[in-house]
């Protein structure tokens, strides 16, 4: 049986830079799941600690990168996977949860929904941390979630329909904040649209999984589009990403892990279509502590929807 390797780091930037790329030696193991485990989602807590939701398993489990340690945080009901994640306030998040049919790679109509997972009120073994915030039954398949400037506001990317919602976490009241063709995939094999969604310098970037696209736009502070969309730059399947100030973007997707500069240049760091160091690379943050500030962390799912070489 092949022995998946369900969460990577990538060692510190400085040293990555130095080196011809890609480069798979500065990809090392922080927490190794167990086989079918999809980690979907990332979102590093102030403490360092990372929150990994499972599409698979139905649940969020915390990862300490520092003493290679993991705990369950909560399962949610079963057959209700665990997708996108984003921090609304300190230690206060919001996660989204779908029924998923992985044969056809779409939602369960009307299965979607939100949560406020309180890691401040969070203990271990118990699911008391997580509210529920509303039922999104008109949202298709919920993925990327991204803060937005008004507290307990985010937006939500639906990579079944091709939209973008905003969702205000203090009422449950969500609505379509941005259309666009942009968001809907044309790929027949792939019918995943916009995907990864996260906000710097009031712009909206986002990934297309099913047509390659790695987009902005810029946004008000309600999250409305003020501008047309651009394409940043095309790569293979780019899920999920994580960008700094200036609007690189680390982006996880075809089992690479690519850096898309602000022209647009694009560079392999690690990983390759057929090389199984970042097998189902889905996505990456980096960490917020003195230790690990130049570290990436990247989730994956070990090549449970596409393997490589699969047998």
């Amino acid at each position: 049986m092949r022995t998946m390797d369900l969460f990577i780091a990538i060692t510190s930037f400085l040293l990555v830079n130095s080196l011809p790329f890609p480069n798979d030696d500065a990809v090392a193991v922080v927490w190794q799941f167990p086989n079918t485990t999809w980690i979907e989602n990332l979102a590093v807590r102030q403490t360092g600690d990372i929150l990994c939701t499972s599409l698979s398993r139905d649940a969020v489990f915390m990862v300490n990168p520092f003493k290679h340690t993991e705990s369950t945080v909560v399962h949610f009901e079963p057959g209700n996977g665990a997708l996108g994640i984003a921090e609304i306030s300190n230690d206060v998040f919001v996660v989204v949860t779908c029924q998923v049919d992985l044969a056809t790679s779409s939602g369960v109509p009307g299965s979607a929904a939100a949560w406020t997972l309180d890691m401040n009120a969070w203990t271990l073994g118990a699911d008391d941390a997580v509210t529920l915030i509303a039922s999104l039954t008109d949202v298709g398949l919920p993925d990327g979630v991204v803060a937005l400037s008004e507290p307990g506001v985010v937006l939500i990317a639906d990579a079944g329909k091709g939209l973008v919602w905003k969702l205000d976490a203090n009422t449950g009241q969500y609505t379509i904040v941005i259309e666009d063709d942009i968001f809907i995939s044309s790929n027949p094999h792939i019918p995943l649209g916009v995907d990864g969604v996260h906000i710097v310098n009031e712009y909206l970037y986002f990934t297309n999984l099913g047509d390659n696209i790695l987009g902005r736009v810029s946004i008000d502070t309600a999250g409305a589009a003020t501008d047309e969309i651009e394409i940043v730059a095309v790569m293979p399947a780019p899920d999920d990403f994580a960008l700094t100030a200036d609007g690189t973007a680390y982006v996880a997707g075809a089992n690479q892990l690519h850096r898309v500069l602000p022209t647009g240049k694009v560079d392999v760091l690690a990983g390759g279509i057929n090389d199984t160091t970042l097998e189902g690379a889905t996505s990456a943050q980096f960490g917020r502590t003195r230790d690990d500030a130049g570290v990436l962390y990247i989730g994956t799912n070990g090549g449970l929807l596409v393997p490589v070489n699969a047998v």
